[in-house]
């Protein structure tokens, strides 16, 4: 009876942890079109897989953006990653990631820096709109940013670009985005209540047969 109770006690915590691992909230890898919850603004368009410049390059002295709204507010915490590949005029033209959580982005505010190293560098001509920190030149990888201070809210995430007046290359290209977080602990499911009646209910028998044997 001691092995049973054993058994559900650690069958129930099983349960319970599993509902707290990491869960999707948002993939996105472009070949389907935009979701209500995404948009698109100047120069960026959506084909081939991508967001971004599809084709034709960019232009002189543009900006553009794709626009994300995520709902955390059911998440404890939350991570952001996204390939990229950029050809532009380094330190002049290039992209970073800005956010809002009250759907008014202020020029150059809410900047998110990147989780990984070496993604972000100076720029040299303090863009309007970009500010002073990007990505820019010829640039290829995966970024990742902690959106966790968002937690518990809902936020708008802007992927933007800017250039000045001197345009070369194809421009920024973004492709598999996904955005992760821990559930918070809600009512636990149907299977995870049979397993903690189990549990007492056993305990209440072991207890039972103690006392009947002293008396």
């Amino acid at each position: 009876m001691r092995k049973l109770v054993s058994l559900a006690a650690l069958a129930c915590a099983a349960s319970m942890a599993t509902g707290a691992e990491a869960a999707q909230i948002f993939r996105q890898n472009f070949s389907g079109g935009l979701t209500a919850q995404e948009q698109v603004s100047g120069n960026f368009r959506v084909g081939n897989g991508i967001v971004g410049h599809a084709t034709g390059g960019y232009r002189d002295y543009e900006y553009s953006f794709y626009q994300l709204s995520l709902d955390l507010t059911q998440y404890l915490d939350a991570l952001l990653v996204f390939d990229f590949d950029i050809v532009s005029e380094a330190r002049y033209d290039g992209f970073n990631v800005v956010a809002s959580d009250t759907g008014v982005f202020e020029p150059k505010a809410g900047l998110l820096s990147p989780i990984t190293a070496g993604v972000y560098a100076p720029m040299s001509n303090n863009l309007s709109r970009l500010g002073d920190t990007g990505v820019s030149g010829t640039k290829a990888g995966r970024a990742t940013f902690d959106l966790s201070q968002f937690a518990g809210g809902t936020v708008d995430l802007r992927f933007q670009f800017q250039s000045d007046y001197f345009a070369t290359g194809r421009g920024l290209q973004l492709d598999n985005l996904v955005v992760t977080g821990t559930p918070v602990a809600g009512v636990p499911e149907p299977a995870t209540w049979a397993m903690m009646i189990l549990g007492f209910g056993a305990a209440g028998s072991v207890l039972r047969r103690r006392r009947m044997a002293l008396a």
